[in-house]
C-alpha cells in the first residue's frame, strides 16, 4: 500500500512545484516593490526590522528548498532502482510508495519489472524444450542415418552377420543405451542364442559366459515378452520381481527394452539394449525405435534366407554359364549312387587355374572373367554328352564322368591342360600366359560318396599346385 504524504503541499507534483515556486518568487518579489516603489516600505521600518525580514527570507528559503528536495530525491531514487534493473536484476523492486505521480511511476515500475522477469522466465522455458526438441531432431536423424546404413547393406547382399553387427551396435543410439544384444532362436535346442553383443560390458558379459538362454513361454522375464509377443521395458516403472532382477544381473544392467523379431508371424529373435541409469523410463518414442531396428534386422534374415533359397535352385553360373558347385555336387552324388547300383565307374576331375590371383591383381577384373570365359569354352568342348562341367570356385572347375574310369579320365584331363597351355601361350606378355593343373579320383578307389572324391580331388590339387603346377596327378 502505499503511504499517505505528510507534506503540507498537496499529493500531487503540480502543486508542490506551484508551492516552491511562491515561496522561492517572495524575496525577488519584494526586492523589486522596494525597488520600483521606495516609498511602499518606510526606510525606518526597514531597518528597524531588517533580522525579522531576514529570518522570514531564510525560513523561505528553507521550505522551498525541502519542497524541492523532497520532489528531486524519489526521481534520484527511482532512477538507481531503474539503473539496477537495466542491469539484469528483475528480482529488484522500487520500495517507493507515495501518492503521487513518482509513486504512480515506481508501481508501473515494478509491474513491467515483473513482466518483464515472467517474460524472460517463458523464454527460458521455451530455449529448454526447443534445445530438447532439437536434441530430439538430432537423434531422430541419426537413427534414421543408421536405418539408412543398413537398408544399404540388405539391399547390397551384404554378409548376413555384418548386417546383424552394425544393426545392434546402431539400436544403441536409443535410449542412452550403454549395452546392445541380439539373441537368435536355435530351433533344435529350443534356446535362444547369443549372436552379437556391444558396449563396454560386451566383453563382461561374454567372460560370464553368457549365451544361451532355455525359454519357456510365460516364464521368466524372456518367457513373458514371448508369451505378449510385444515390446517389453525393464525400467523405473516396471517395479521388480525375482525374474526381472535375475535378468537384471545376468548382464550387470538396470533398465533395458527388448523387442521381438519376427519372421513369418514366429519369434525367432530378440533385440535388446539397456543402461543403467537411475529413476530411468523409456519413452514410447524409444519404442518405436528399437521396434523399427527389429523389422530392419527381420528384413535382413528373411532377405538372407531367401537368397540362400534362390542359391539352392539355381544350377548355372552366370558368369561362364557351367553349372555351379551346388549343383555338380548333388550331380556327383547321384552318379556315384547309380555308378554302385549297376557297377559302373564314374571319375571326377578338379582343375585349377595357376597363379590366377596374381594375374587378378596384374590384369584387372575384366581380363580375369575373359580368362574364365575361355576356359569355360575349353571345357564345354571337351567332354561328351553325359558329362557336366562346372565352375566350383573363383579358380577352379569340376568335371563329373560317368561311365568313365581314371585313365581315360587322365588323358581327359591332361587333353584340356595342353588346349589351355596352348591357348595362353598366344599372349604376348609372359605374366598373361596362364596354366591349369589338375586332379582325377574315381569311385570307389578314391571313394564311395561325393564329398569323398571332391575331397581327395582337393587334397591331390593342392600338393600338385605346390610341386610345380601345370600337371594332372591322381
Amino acid at each position: 500500500m502505499r503511504k499517505k504524504s505528510l507534506s503540507l503541499t498537496g499529493s500531487g507534483l503540480r502543486p508542490k512545484l506551484i508551492v516552491a515556486f511562491c515561496l522561492m518568487s517572495v524575496i525577488p518579489i519584494l526586492v523589486c516593490l522596494n525597488y520600483i516603489f521606495p516609498s511602499l516600505i518606510p526606510m525606518v521600518i526597514l531597518k528597524a526590522n531588517a533580522a525579522i525580514i531576514i529570518f522570514i527570507a531564510l525560513v523561505i528559503a528553507v521550505l522551498g528548498f525541502f519542497i524541492v528536495k523532497e520532489m528531486i530525491d524519489p526521481v534520484i531514487e527511482i532512477s538507481s532502482d531503474a539503473r539496477i534493473i537495466a542491469n539484469g536484476n528483475f528480482e529488484h523492486r522500487v520500495k517507493l510508495a507515495r501518492d503521487d505521480e513518482i509513486g504512480d511511476l515506481g508501481y508501473s515500475l515494478n509491474q513491467l519489472t515483473h513482466r518483464i522477469k515472467d517474460n524472460m522466465e517463458e523464454l527460458r522455458n521455451y530455449s529448454e524444450k526447443t534445445k530438447e526438441i532439437n536434441l530430439e531432431i538430432n537423434k531422430r536423424v541419426l537413427v534414421l542415418s543408421s536405418l539408412l546404413q543398413i537398408s544399404n547393406l540388405i539391399s547390397q547382399n551384404a554378409d548376413l552377420n555384418e548386417i546383424l553387427e552394425v544393426s545392434v551396435g546402431k539400436s544403441m543410439q536409443v535410449g542412452d543405451s550403454n549395452l546392445g544384444f541380439l539373441l537368435l532362436h536355435d530351433e533344435t535346442q529350443d534356446e535362444f542364442v547369443m549372436k552379437s553383443v556391444h558396449g563396454p560390458k560386451s566383453v563382461e558379459i561374454a567372460n560370464r559366459g553368457i549365451g544361451r538362454f532355455k525359454v519357456k513361454t510365460g516364464e521368466g522375464f524372456l518367457g513373458r515378452l514371448l508369451q505378449s509377443s510385444k515390446i517389453f521395458a525393464l525400467d523405473k516403472a516396471s517395479g521388480h520381481s525375482k525374474d526381472a532382477e535375475e535378468f537384471r544381473q545376468s548382464f550387470s544392467i538396470i533398465n533395458v527394452l527388448v523387442a521381438p523379431i519376427f519372421v513369418r508371424d514366429n519369434i525367432i529373435g530378440l533385440l535388446g539394449m539397456g543402461n543403467d541409469k537411475i529413476d530411468f523410463s523409456y519413452s514410447k518414442s524409444d519404442e518405436e525405435l528399437i521396434e523399427i531396428f527389429a523389422r530392419q534386422i527381420a528384413i535382413a534374415i528373411e532377405n538372407d534366407f531367401l537368397t540362400r533359397k534362390v542359391g539352392k535352385l539355381e544350377i548355372r553360373d552366370t558368369l561362364t554359364g557351367l553349372f555351379n558347385e551346388t549343383y555338380i555336387r548333388e550331380r556327383l552324388d547321384d552318379e556315384i549312387k547309380r555308378a554302385i547300383k549297376f557297377q559302373r565307374p564314374c571319375a571326377f576331375i578338379l582343375l585349377g587355374l595357376d597363379n590366377f590371383k596374381e594375374f587378378r591383381e596384374a590384369f584387372g577384373g575384366i581380363s580375369a572373367e575373359a580368362i574364365l570365359k575361355k576356359v569355360a569354352v575349353i571345357l564345354s568342348g571337351s567332354i561328351g554328352d553325359i558329362d557336366k562341367a562346372a565352375r566350383f570356385s573363383d579358380r577352379e572347375f569340376a568335371l563329373v564322368l560317368p561311365e568313365k574310369n581314371k585313365r581315360q579320365c587322365l588323358e581327359i584331363a591332361e587333353e584340356i591342360r595342353k588346349k589351355i597351355e596352348f591357348v595362353s601361350s598366344e599372349e604376348k606378355d609372359e605374366r598373361s600366359r596362364l596354366t591349369i593343373t589338375g586332379a582325377v579320383t574315381e569311385n570307389p578307389i578314391d571313394g564311395i560318396s561325393a564329398k569323398e572324391l571332391i575331397t581327395k580331388a582337393q587334397d591331390i590339387l593342392e600338393k600338385a599346385m605346390s610341386q610345380g603346377k601345370n600337371r594332372i596327378c591322381s
